[in-house]
């Protein structure tokens, strides 16, 4: 089983941004589905051309930075970040956000796995090089998918474009027990790995040069594959984080999980028995956010103060179509409520 970490690890805030474009419904051709995987967001919104993740992760920790008066220069040791679409090709964006920030890190990590639930990866990862000496890491989330493929005409009109939407969420975690994460589970599930799937009409490789854009390959039996796993892994990783933590499910003050669609936080709650106030999530505005849905989630949270001083967070999601799961709980005594 997962040990707390010596020594102890807290979360202490995140932050988000959140790109100027806001599409609603009316600009995909599609949005009558009746299949609740693509259904439930009214509004998104979508990166601007030429806007990168290294910009949108730094408008972030700016923000992030001024609510707990960071130093980056000082103050981060690690640097992790997962970014749905790249800037460039082979390089990752860790060595760039670094530069514009002015970090000077030990590690540099770029995370291209774990997707809607690298966020919790990224504490485990945090806490593993913690242990190794570090004593501050900077968790950056980018999903930027939205904008740059989903946004392209020859796939609006596909029922899957209307539900991602685009921004970024950044956590800063300290070496102390400020904020405590009592419990981190991360498992992986390779049998499931092969089920998520880019296409083109074409039918050629995502590398090969093209002319039309590609899309994910959901199929209908895909599909309820997915729904079926999904509806297993969540409350089960968050439930096994509870019993590591030493607390029950009931236990749990405010809910965070990464937000595919309403079905899934619907389905979620109900098998956790987590009345609906308890869950926040930023769905029907934001649409599926990816990974950075639980950083961005956690701020909304600490912000209308339904996470407060005290409170009992617990963080759980999947990732694809279920090659990960992970949760963590933390004791809450982050940044206020009031920070703006």
């Amino acid at each position: 089983m997962t040990q707390l970490s010596q020594p102890p690890l807290s979360l202490v805030g995140t932050a988000s941004y959140l790109p100027e474009t806001v599409r609603d419904n009316a600009f995909f051709g599609c949005t009558d589905t009746k299949n609740p995987m693509f259904k439930g967001s009214r509004t998104r919104h979508h990166v601007a051309d030429g806007e990168t993740a290294v910009q949108m992760i730094e408008r972030a920790a700016r923000r992030l930075g001024e609510n707990l008066d960071l130093d980056f220069g000082r103050d981060v040791d690690v640097l992790l970040t997962n970014v749905s679409c790249l800037d460039q090709p082979f390089t990752g964006c860790g060595a760039s956000v670094a530069r514009v920030l002015g970090c000077k890190p030990r590690w540099i990590i770029d995370m291209q796995n774990t997707g809607c639930v690298s966020f919790v990866f990224m504490l485990d990862l945090a806490r593993a090089l913690i242990r190794s000496g570090a004593r501050s890491a900077l968790l950056c989330n980018v999903q930027n998918a939205g904008g740059r493929i989903f946004a392209h005409p020859e796939n609006r009109a596909r029922p899957q474009s209307a539900i991602p939407g685009d921004g970024c969420g950044v956590g800063y975690v300290v070496a102390n027990d400020e904020s405590p994460v009592r419990a981190i589970e991360t498992l992986s599930h390779g049998e499931y790995a092969d089920d998520m799937r880019v296409k083109s009409e074409d039918g050629e490789a995502w590398w090969a040069p093209r002319s039309g854009p590609l899309h994910i390959d959901f199929t209908q039996s895909r599909i309820g594959k997915i729904v079926s796993r999904g509806n297993q892994l969540v409350p089960k990783i968050v439930t096994k984080a509870c019993a590591e933590a030493g607390i029950s499910v009931s236990d749990i003050d405010v809910l965070v999980t990464n937000q595919p669609n309403k079905t899934f936080l619907r389905n979620w709650r109900e098998a956790l028995l987590m009345p609906e106030e308890k869950h926040v999530h930023t769905f029907e505005d934001h649409g599926n956010l990816f990974g950075a849905a639980m950083p961005i989630s956690i701020e909304k949270a600490a912000l209308q103060g339904t996470l407060t001083n005290g409170s009992t967070l617990a963080i759980g999601g999947f990732s694809h179509a279920g090659d990960y799961s992970g949760a963590a709980i933390v004791d809450w005594r982050g940044q206020s409520e009031h920070v703006q």
